[in-house]
């Protein structure tokens, strides 16, 4: 075969072809009559190979090695499909995002700083993949709330941060946990909390962690058998607190600094900010946190003045159905 019939076949030029000679990946035979080269069928189906996978930006020196074993060509091969799909998935992602930032341009007195603003935190978004999102979220929590309360929380959310972002509405929803984790405040904490908090020992937050890996595993799994069990438990607990004078007076005291937490977080916007586009991003977040709202709901009970716990004898017993 002639090399005129060789480049119309393969769609490579002369001097491509003669490149790869001169590299050792194709050999012709010299026709000793005319000295001219002639080329197999088995040395073309080896230049479409290699225009192939020149295209994929394979060194001359990796398809030298590839195209002597059809197995490493079928992983390539493979390997290019996976990051195909993967292009794919992001450029779907970064139009789902941005046609949240022009959603939200809805607004005739929307000025060129808002829209600036609002493409920041688009540019923010499609640049940060899986790991880099679970770690901007870790990061930004501690510093809304510095210490080993900003640790515990990055415990207890950890479960939760590694959801694929693979929906508009996720991607929505990631747009606007980025732009409030971004510019919220930091929390001011009650002066008997820092010191709580500032007293724990690695040992202790090693011990909180195991707590909430249990308790995240159990709450977006409990069964209502389970969730009687729970019942029982916690009126049990009420009865030993009820007769203990000081878990009487730390209760109280646990009360105060946790209504003062509270109001800062949801002044702030931490719940409907946070927390509900946490419920988008992860089914397993929003089960979790349903489930114990409508269990600790449910109890109907409330301390008194004298730290007392308050639950009528008939909720003891009742038990409904409080899966979501």
């Amino acid at each position: 075969m002639k090399i005129s019939e060789v480049m119309e076949l393969t769609m490579l030029t002369k001097k491509a072809i003669n490149y790869y000679e001169e590299e050792g990946l194709i050999k012709p035979e010299v026709n000793p009559k005319n000295n001219y080269r002639e080329y197999s069928q088995s040395i073309v189906d080896k230049l479409v190979q290699i225009s192939v996978l020149r295209q994929l930006d394979i060194s001359i020196k990796e398809i030298n090695d590839i195209i002597s074993d059809p197995e490493m060509l079928k992983d390539k091969l493979e390997q290019h499909l996976i990051n195909l799909n993967d292009g794919i998935n992001r450029l779907e992602k970064s139009k789902n995002v941005l046609m949240s930032c022009l959603n939200s341009i809805t607004d005739s007195n929307y000025g060129l700083s808002d829209l600036t603003k609002q493409l920041l935190y688009f540019h923010k978004s499609l640049e940060m993949d899986e790991r880099e999102r679970e770690g901007f979220m870790k990061r930004q929590i501690q510093r809304i709330f510095p210490g080993n309360f900003g640790k515990m929380l990055v415990i207890n959310y950890s479960p939760f941060l590694n959801a694929p972002i693979n929906t508009k509405e996720k991607e929505e929803a990631w747009l606007n946990m980025v732009e409030f984790l971004d510019e919220v405040e930091g929390i001011e904490y009650p002066e008997e909390m820092k010191e709580m908090y500032e007293n724990l020992t690695n040992q202790d937050m090693e011990k909180f962690e195991d707590f909430f890996t249990k308790e995240t595993r159990k709450w977006t799994k409990i069964t209502d058998e389970e969730l009687l069990v729970e019942r029982k438990q916690f009126f049990e607990n009420v009865n030993k607190m009820n007769s203990d004078t000081d878990m009487q007076s730390a209760l109280l005291k646990n009360s105060r600094i946790e209504k003062n937490l509270k109001g800062q977080m949801n002044n702030h916007g931490y719940y409907d900010k946070f927390e509900e586009n946490l419920k988008v991003l992860s089914r397993d977040y929003d089960i979790y946190s349903n489930t114990r709202k409508k269990f600790f709901e449910s109890l109907n009970v409330k301390l008194d003045d004298k730290g007392k716990i308050e639950v009528t004898d008939a909720l003891k017993y009742s038990m409904v159905s409080l899966k979501a």
